[in-house]
This record gives structure tokens, sequence and C-alpha cells, in this order.
């Protein structure tokens, strides 16, 4: 993540966090494979844009040798397609499925402002964090009302 990307991320996550919301996330997968082709990857928090970092990674973790690069964005992250997709768009591995597949959709994709792929059967919006005002409504009462009677 270069820094002008870390300060859009942590600005929208600020602002997230201003206007008690979080990202939320909802429907369901259409199994339709479009989040298995042409994605960027992120490996200890930092999108790959060399292939070098590429092997390293796959050497580290071998659940992304089932990734082959395919193309680059025009910002010059590389781009992977997963080899685990059949022609139907269901993954041919599922049970073993690294975490990155199993997290999918994170709110992540939100706040470094990625979109979900075009017919994507999920969908993210923002929303206000009710369990936060909730919380912060009952831990500001607590000193006000010890829950006894007043006289």
């Amino acid at each position: 993540m270069n820094f002008f990307e870390y300060l859009r991320f942590n600005y929208r996550k600020w602002r997230l966090k201003r206007n008690r919301q979080t990202v939320v996330i909802r429907g369901s997968c259409n199994m339709c494979g479009r989040c298995c082709q042409s994605i960027c990857l992120q490996v200890d928090g930092k999108w790959l844009k060399k292939e070098k970092h590429f092997g390293k990674a796959v050497r580290e973790d071998n659940s992304l040798a089932r990734f082959v690069i395919c193309g680059r964005t025009e910002e010059g992250y590389l781009q992977f397609s997963c080899t685990c997709l059949k022609e139907n768009g269901t993954c041919n591995d599922y049970e073993n499925r690294p975490p990155l597949c199993r997290k999918f959709p994170a709110p992540s994709i939100f706040l470094q402002l990625g979109e979900l792929p075009q017919g994507c059967g999920f969908r993210m919006s923002t929303e206000v964090d009710f369990e936060q005002i909730l919380q912060e409504a009952v831990d500001n009462n607590d000193g006000i009302n010890s829950g006894h009677i007043p006289k």
C-alpha cells in the first residue's frame, strides 16, 4: 500500500467511526466465479506489484500457489486468476480454499475503494452501527444510573 492509499484507507476508516457507521455486507454468492478472476492479492498488508514478491509469498503460504498472474491494473498491481475455477464458476477445491477466499468479500474492499465484481451476488453498504451506539449509551449511563430507585 503506497502512502496515498494508506491515507485514503485511514480516512475512510476514520469517517466511518466518526459517523458511527460500519461496513455491511449482504447477499450471497451466486457462484459466477468473477471474484476468482483478475483479482489483486494483498500479502502482509501490501498489494503485490512484483512477480518476485508473489514467488516469495507462495513459498511462505503454499495456498497462494493456486493463483497465476494474468495481468496488471492501471496502477501497476499484479492481477491474478485462480487455477481451481471450473467453467461453471464454482471452485474445484472448495473445501481447501485459502482464507482469502473464505473471507470474501471482506469490509477492507470498501475501505480501500475497491469494488465487487460486476454481477456479484454480494453488495456492500455503510450503515449506522447500532450496537456501537447502544454500547456507548450503556457505558455513559453506568455512572448515572446504577439501578437504584431514586428517593
